[in-house]
């Protein structure tokens, strides 16, 4: 909602945030109540994902549809939105309520359907790209994102002409590569976000630090923004605010040991809601772009390391593997909940860092920015993340970590017993 000829204005935190908290309410009880009764329909439909002690490591059958009540928890904060005033209300403005772009709430729901049917039937990397794909196309006809590359094209432009007396870039070409912007962050996000649900709680509680980092910076833009785009600046606080409420409603049932899991539904829709608070950071200025993609770093860098090794290994980038990050923090002797909390730990650094790029001018973020990931980079390949590590090197490993240190004899092999999996599906579920 832009006016012409209104008065700048600077906000509290208080004064931005506590009218949008219910939201935050309305979220987290919708989620906290409905996982588990998504998790009774998902046991009674045998909707379940059975461990095959491979890439899926859970020693007994989990129930999915944890997704379908992270996005009924999203949307019910959304809903209870409409019925709350803005923070800055003018004589003359056409309404006193959010709008909230319809393509927002579609575009999450195609992603929701798009991840449910994959739980079930399971869909090809294709059909999912393309659903992803279209899902994006959604928000840019209706207009979220088509000129969000506008804040860091048009100074460029700008200095162009100076120097070189080009003309000025057209809204035209804004519009295209804003446009492939959307569809490369949307597309990444859900995809980065999925790669990571490997483990118990891991992709629910990194989305939540990421969600507290997207509402800080939500919340300082609508302090110090000057009031001028109130309903832009409502909406970003409002969507962190359903994302963190929906998400820590559900992490509790998630965390190790999990009794539910969120499934693709959930992953690709954690990753959609990030993605579109990604783009509409970028619509304001470059600086809270380069904040946003820096909290969102930690699937962003497990993706981009997955997609290295598999090209170097000469294998298809969406093919399956089991040495994301949290994969090899395990085969180094980490625990599951260690794991995880290890990774939450990265994604608090990510947080703190991207809200410390708020405070910084835009040419000091950048020069931020580049240098953490260049060394970022540089330090997983040292490490050995880009390249695979061979079977029988783990199985050397494994087999060597069995002989005893005193006599240098092989002890027995540990025992593990499978579980059964009977027809029976109340039996074969964790309580």
């Amino acid at each position: 909602m832009q006016t012409s000829g209104l008065a700048s204005k600077i906000f509290t935190a208080d004064e931005v945030l506590s009218p949008y908290v219910y939201v935050f309410y309305a979220a987290f009880i919708i989620a906290f109540i409905f996982t588990p009764l998504m998790r009774m329909i998902a046991i009674y439909f045998n909707v379940i994902d059975r461990p095959d002690q491979k890439r899926k490591l859970h020693k007994s059958p989990i129930a999915y549809l944890g997704g379908v009540a992270v996005f009924l928890g999203w949307l019910a904060g959304l809903a209870i939105s409409q019925k709350l005033q803005l923070h800055r209300i003018e004589p003359g403005w056409p309404t006193d309520f959010l709008v909230i772009k319809f393509s927002i709430v579609l575009g999450a729901a195609v992603i929701v359907m798009l991840g449910l049917w994959d739980d079930i039937y399971k869909l090809t990397p294709g059909i999912k790209i393309a659903g992803q794909i279209f899902a994006a196309a959604l928000l840019l006809y209706d207009g979220v994102g088509t000129t969000c590359l506008g804040p860091i094209l048009i100074p460029i432009s700008q200095k162009l002409t100076v120097y070189t007396g080009l003309p000025p870039i057209s809204i035209g070409i804004i519009q295209f590569f804003s446009s492939f912007l959307v569809v490369a962050v949307i597309v990444g996000c859900c995809n980065a976000s999925n790669l990571m649900d490997g483990v118990d709680g891991l992709c629910g509680g990194v989305t939540a630090i990421i969600a507290a980092g997207f509402l800080f910076v939500a919340v300082n833009l609508a302090m110090f923004g000057g009031g001028l785009h109130t309903n832009a600046d409502a909406l970003r606080i409002v969507m962190g605010l359903a994302l963190l409420g929906a998400v820590l409603g559900f992490v509790p049932y998630n965390f190790n040991p999990a009794s539910i899991f969120m499934g693709d539904t959930g992953s690709m829709f954690l990753g959609f809601s990030c993605g579109t608070m990604i783009i509409l950071m970028a619509e304001e200025r470059p600086k809270w772009f380069l904040a946003a993609m820096v909290m969102f770093a930690l699937p962003v860098l497990d993706t981009s390391l997955a997609f290295a090794r598999r090209w170097v290994g000469g294998r298809p980038l969406f093919s399956a593997d089991s040495q994301h990050f949290h994969h090899q923090l395990q085969d180094r002797g980490f625990t599951v909940k260690q794991t995880v909390l290890i990774e939450y730990g990265l994604a608090f650094l990510f947080a703190l860092l991207g809200v410390s790029m708020v405070f910084l001018r835009t040419r000091y973020a950048g020069a931020l920015y580049m240098v953490i990931f260049g060394s970022i980079i540089v330090a997983a390949y040292k490490m050995g993340m880009v390249h695979e590590q061979k079977r029988i090197d783990k199985l050397k490993r494994r087999k060597s970590d069995r002989v005893a240190p005193a006599t240098g004899e092989m002890l027995p092999p540990a025992t593990t017993t499978q579980p059964e999996i009977t027809p029976s599906r109340s039996a074969e579920f964790r309580a």
